[in-house]
């Protein structure tokens, strides 16, 4: 069975405290994915890379996870995992967001 993610109650509590936003055809609501993966398939190598996509979720079900519609924001590469230090790499893209809402 599929589930889109406007079947959520963190969507439905969104569209509580935000009414006007979804009325508006051309918002667009986004989806965060963040996945670390090792590019080179050797596992005793010290690097690790993390994409990080947005997905569109006005689309359909059918589309939203379609690759032409998810978008890739950026990518973290280092020696080691983000962690809790993720929200360094993230503050750009957070802040680029806060500008196209305004």
């Amino acid at each position: 069975m599929y589930s889109h993610p406007t079947d959520s109650t963190q969507w439905k509590k969104f569209d509580d405290e935000f009414p006007e936003f979804g009325k508006e055809s051309r918002n667009i609501r986004l989806g965060l994915a963040i996945d670390g993966i090792n590019l080179f398939g050797n596992m005793s190598m010290n690097h690790i890379s993390w994409p990080v996509l947005l997905v569109i979720y006005n689309l359909p079900l059918d589309l939203c996870m379609k690759r032409k519609y998810i978008m890739l924001s950026m990518m973290i590469s280092g020696p080691k995992q983000p962690g809790n230090d993720i929200n360094i790499y993230l503050s750009p893209l957070i802040e680029d967001l806060k500008l196209m809402w305004d």
